[in-house]
């Protein structure tokens, strides 16, 4: 792995130990005792995850992210890879920020149903770089139809079986990989879809068929802190009905802010109220994951400026200034202690954390065009550069 001088000096100390045991863990793991095995967590707890495993909050004992480092991916499946790679000087230390954390990678259609098992296996065994223990990330994206086109046309039958082949092969291509799994960014548009039902069915299948896996969390897409169904008020029962369409019983959880800007205040905020809405219906305690690749200026999709009068929302534009509003630039790191105080999130939300959130994690995609393709370096470098946040806590 290429790391960025101070990521290096940590990484040299503490990369030879073993990941902590977390309680809850699949049996299938191997017994380590953390005198033997790892640095102190008190001590480590303030590295970042992608250096140290760290510990869960003594609040949520059970949490599959905790313990363990987080892989990140180095190849060409990345889109940032290559343009870091190839950087010098100050743009590769800039693009570093980026490219050296962990990142959810996005699998959809555009694999084919009988590449994406090798395809999955390849990117895992690079994500983990020869440590089994390590958490690698991906975002399950292959619904057809979906986005807009949900809006106006059923899932056809042959579309369907296409699904469930690739479910199946990705499944298998990950096997007993420890895995996080965003299910179906975007939520929201399942809730427009003409054939509910039918999206719901293969929606839960996926949910329980990856769940069933003895190391993979899944995390359902809900939307976001302002969007649970276009054209309404956006209340927070809305975002519940898309996780109990989708095989939420079967899920560690679910996952906010896919391709919105808010804040982790707000997403915490509408997380809870999904929380208590989801115990209410007999699903029992849940948790949840926030993105914070694009939150270092929350702010609301009705206010967010696209990078040009042609441009979408989805590209808006980015902060070239520290203080420089109603743009995008990276927020919080990856971590799976999004309580710890250099995160400062105010008190009430910080005890949301502790029990429910299973990490600040990186699934948005704020340096693609669109949030989809081709990376776009000038965005990268712009928000490098006006991020509030170092690996560590606050600029």
């Amino acid at each position: 792995m290429l790391l960025t001088p101070l990521v290096r000096a940590l990484a040299a100390a503490v990369l030879v130990a073993a990941p902590l045991a977390v309680p809850g863990a699949s049996p299938a793991a191997p017994a380590t005792t953390v005198a033997d095995a790892v640095p102190d967590p008190a001590r480590t707890s303030s590295l970042p995850v992608w250096v140290a495993p760290v510990s869960p909050h003594a609040e949520n004992p059970t949490n599959p992210l905790a313990g363990r480092l987080w892989g990140v991916y180095e190849g060409p499946q990345d889109q940032v890879w290559r343009p870091f790679t190839q950087a010098t000087g100050r743009k590769r230390e800039a693009l570093a920020t980026i490219a050296e954390r962990p990142r959810t990678k996005w699998y959809g259609a555009f694999v084919p149903d009988h590449r994406i098992r090798t395809t999955v296996t390849s990117y895992i065994a690079s994500a983990q770089d020869g440590n089994p223990e390590t958490l690698a990330q991906m975002a399950v994206f292959r619904m057809k139809p979906w986005e807009g086109e949900a809006c106006k046309r059923p899932t056809t039958p042959a579309e369907a079986a296409s699904y469930r082949a690739w479910i199946t092969e990705l499944a298998a291509g990950i096997g007993s990989a420890h895995t996080l799994v965003v299910m179906q960014p975007d939520g929201p548009f399942l809730l427009c879809a003409p054939d509910r039902a039918a999206k719901s069915e293969l929606l839960t299948w996926a949910t329980q068929t990856l769940s069933a896996l003895p190391n993979t969390s899944v995390y359902i897409d809900a939307g976001a802190a302002d969007w649970c169904e276009n054209g309404t008020a956006q209340e927070s029962f809305r975002c519940a009905e898309i996780l109990k369409l989708s095989g939420i019983q079967y899920a560690r959880g679910f996952a906010l802010d896919s391709t919105h800007y808010a804040g982790p205040v707000e997403n915490i905020d509408r997380g809870s109220e999904i929380l208590a809405l989801l115990e209410a219906a007999g699903y029992g305690e849940k948790h949840f994951i926030v993105d914070t690749a694009k939150s270092g200026r929350p702010t609301l999709w009705r206010d967010m400026v696209p990078a040009s009068k042609r441009d979408l929302k989805d590209n808006a534009r980015t902060c070239r200034t520290r203080t420089m509003k109603r743009c995008v630039t990276l927020g919080i790191p990856p971590t799976p202690r999004p309580a710890d105080p250099q995160w400062g999130l105010p008190p009430e939300q910080r005890a949301v954390a502790a029990k429910s959130v299973d990490g600040f994690v990186w699934f948005g995609r704020p340096w693609l065009y669109n949030q989809a393709d081709p990376f776009v370096a000038r965005r990268a470098l712009d928000m490098a550069r006006t991020t509030p946040w170092t690996a560590t806590g606050p600029r």
